[in-house]
């Protein structure tokens, strides 16, 4: 099976193109390919190119595009994952597994019991590091349009922003949270929470927005493993329909 590369360009069948500085490096430093390797790239709008290396340069690879794959495999419900932010590679594996679960958007949130509290600089560059994570997993896994990596925002103000109608936040409820609530649905938010939990007025606060306690019975999951393993019920559940 082909390499898969992502890059935010236009291709277009035949015409020579010169990749980007990430795609590029990571194709010519990294796995050193060499000039007629085949391989296949993206750009996020959908589909994909079959492809062709026609140069490597000291700065960067050009490919020729060859043949347009219609193909996205994206997930059928648009879920925007909210999660706190996770000390250490934690947060890369979260939003790692939460991309190769299909997640269309992820957003970085600032809870009351965050492990860890990121500003300026800082936190713009860990940013573009969740991001680069969110890209190599769609690379790795065959997506075709890797979710957007926003934040950090704080949970009140995420709260009563513009979000779907259905609401989940990752909590064990007085009653299950019943499958059939997917049917018809376009589009969830489901949000989890930090390693110590959400305190008694964020859960109060969820509520009066409109979220619905969803756990998978009354386990509680680490930060990083809560948004995974949701997803998968989620998807299970819908397949099921």
């Amino acid at each position: 099976m082909a390499r898969r590369f992502f890059d935010d360009q236009e291709f277009q069948a035949g015409v020579a193109t010169e990749l980007g500085a990430n795609a590029s490096h990571h194709i010519g430093k990294v796995l050193r390919m060499a000039e007629g390797d085949e391989l296949v790239v993206f750009n996020g709008h959908g589909g994909e190119w079959s492809a062709r290396i026609v140069a490597v340069g000291k700065k960067a690879v050009t490919v020729e595009p060859l043949e347009f794959v219609a193909e996205d495999r994206t997930a059928p419900l648009a879920v925007t994952v909210a999660l706190p932010m996770i000390k250490g590679e934690r947060m890369d594996y979260a939003i790692q597994k939460a991309t190769e679960m299909g997640a269309a958007q992820i957003v970085v949130l600032d809870t009351e019991r965050c492990e860890v509290r990121l500003k300026g600089e800082r936190q713009e560059k860990k940013l573009g590091q969740w991001q680069q994570v969110a890209i190599s997993a769609c690379e790795q896994c065959g997506l075709n349009r890797p979710p957007q990596v926003t934040g950090v925002r704080s949970l009140k103000d995420w709260l009563i922003g513009d979000l779907p109608d259905l609401r989940l936040i990752a909590h064990p409820g007085k009653s299950p949270f019943s499958p059939a609530a997917l049917k018809g649905t376009a589009e969830l938010a489901l949000l989890t929470g930090p390693e110590g939990g959400f305190s008694d007025e964020e859960l109060r606060a969820a509520e009066e927005n409109g979220f619905v306690a969803f756990a998978l019975g009354n386990r509680v999951l680490r930060a990083e493993t809560a948004p995974v393993a949701l997803l998968a019920a989620l998807w299970a559940w819908q397949s099921s329909d």
